[in-house]
Parts: C-alpha cells; sequence; structure tokens
C-alpha cells in the first residue's frame, strides 16, 4: 500500500514538472507600447468662413431702405440697410444754423473787443457757445452714422432679418455677412497628432455635401488638450478643393498614411 502511495506521488511531481517545461518554452506575449500609432479614425471638420459678421440695430428705428438680398455680392462699405432718419437730420441741420449763428456772435465780440466795447468774459462766452453749437452736430452725426448699416467688409449676404418699414430695438440683427476670403476649416484632432501636427503640416480630406477632395493646411494649434475627450482643436485653411465649397459644410480628414507608423515600429 505504501509502495502504490510513492508512486502516485512521484507520477504527479512528474506531471508538474512537465507541465511547468511547457510553460516556459510558450512565447510571452509582448506589452503593447503605451505611447501607440495615432488614431486611423476619422475626424470630422467644419468649413467657416474668414470673416463673418451679424450687423445689428444699436438704436430703435425703422428700416426706409434695405437693399440687400440673399446671396448678393456686397464690396466694403456698401449700403445694405438703413433707418429712416428724417428727424435725426432735421435736426442737425437746425444744430448747425446755431452753430453758424453762434460763429457769427463770437466774430462780432472779437471785433467789439478790439475796440474795447466788449468785455473779455463776453468773448468767452460767444466762444463756449460756439463749441457747445458744434458738440451738438457731432452728437447728431453719431446718430446718423448709427442709422446707416454698411458692408465692413467684402463678401457674400448669408441673411436678412429686415423689411422695409418694419421697426427693431437696440439688438436686433439686420444682415449676416460672410467675407469672400479664403475658407477656414476647424477641427479637434486626437491629442496623439501633437507627435507630428504643427503649422504647415497638410491633410487630406473629403466634403460630404459634394464628395470631392479637398486639400488642408494647418494653420492654428490650441495651446491646450481638452482633458475629457483628449483632443486638441486646430484650425485650417482650406488650401484647394474641387467643387463648390460653403462655409457651414463639414467633412472628414485622416492622419496621413506616413504619420500612421507606431514611433516603437521605426
Amino acid at each position: 500500500m505504501k509502495r502504490t502511495a510513492r508512486s502516485l506521488g512521484l507520477l504527479a511531481l512528474c506531471v508538474y514538472g512537465l507541465g511547468l517545461q511547457q510553460a516556459a518554452a510558450e512565447p510571452v506575449p509582448a506589452r503593447a507600447p503605451l505611447q501607440g500609432a495615432p488614431s486611423a479614425a476619422p475626424v470630422r471638420f467644419l468649413v467657416v468662413a474668414s470673416q463673418e459678421s451679424v450687423l445689428s440695430a444699436s438704436v430703435p428705428g425703422r428700416f426706409a431702405k434695405v437693399s440687400a438680398n440673399l446671396g448678393d455680392t456686397v464690396r466694403k462699405g456698401q449700403l445694405l440697410a438703413a433707418f429712416d432718419c428724417a428727424e435725426i437730420q432735421a435736426r442737425r441741420d437746425a444744430a448747425r444754423a446755431e452753430a453758424e449763428a453762434a460763429r457769427v456772435q463770437y466774430e462780432a465780440k472779437m471785433k467789439l473787443q478790439g475796440l474795447q466795447s466788449a468785455a473779455e468774459v463776453e468773448v468767452e462766452l460767444a466762444a463756449a457757445n460756439v463749441n457747445k453749437a458744434q458738440s451738438q452736430i457731432r452728437i447728431f452725426d453719431a446718430q446718423l452714422g448709427q442709422c446707416a448699416f454698411v458692408a465692413p467688409f467684402a463678401g457674400k449676404v448669408a441673411r436678412v432679418h429686415v423689411k422695409v418699414g418694419q421697426g427693431v430695438n437696440p439688438g436686433a440683427p439686420v444682415v449676416e455677412l460672410v467675407g469672400s476670403g479664403p475658407l477656414k476649416a476647424r477641427m479637434n484632432v486626437p491629442s496623439q497628432w501633437l507627435a507630428w501636427l504643427q503649422p504647415g503640416e497638410r491633410l487630406e480630406g473629403m466634403v460630404d455635401e459634394t464628395g470631392s477632395a479637398c486639400a488642408l493646411k494647418v494653420t492654428r494649434v490650441a495651446g491646450r488638450v481638452d482633458a475629457v475627450s483628449q483632443t486638441v482643436e486646430i484650425e485650417t485653411e482650406l488650401a484647394s478643393a474641387s467643387g463648390q465649397v460653403l462655409p457651414g459644410m463639414s467633412g472628414q480628414v485622416r492622419a496621413p498614411v506616413r504619420r500612421r507608423a507606431s514611433p516603437a515600429a521605426e
């Protein structure tokens, strides 16, 4: 009986030793490097205009003229809309007449002072009246300037919010304008791209709406990484694109093939 137990024990030790040898012979898989290759997944981008502006009312008024129409191409300084400012213009004309009268009175006082027929204080009061009248003119000029809505840059009309005869309050939007300069694209890319991404880098993308390829040139990289999404915002210039591309369109871009190789593999 003891001999049988001893034999079973030796057999168990042999089996255990054989298992250890097989485990040692099997290769241990290498751990993946902490810094892998940049994600090959596509990144979404949004096309934006180089300049955009929403012209809004700074004073209450009623529109007497709206010359801007949707899609119009406008030049810098072109009149797009105007309030009915006849009353303000009339007040300015009255202020100008008062300023002229004050100037004549001041010159008369200066002549009388030369003849020693007017006191110095009378001359100073006449000069103050001239300055006051001129200040009133400047006030009305500023109000008239708020009556006209002109294009701050050359571009296209994206939206018109008002009609002739419509009254608006301060802050109400009037006309939306997009610049005619080069288009840009903004996107949030994986933070791993920072290992190679810098201004001047060229990316290849595709616009969803047109299905056309486009070339993007990186112009700006944000100064920090979003801690939650581990992405960084970049801005690119739309260097070239086949077909008509408009602000508001979107698309996708991938890391260049030469940038997808793992640093460890290199």
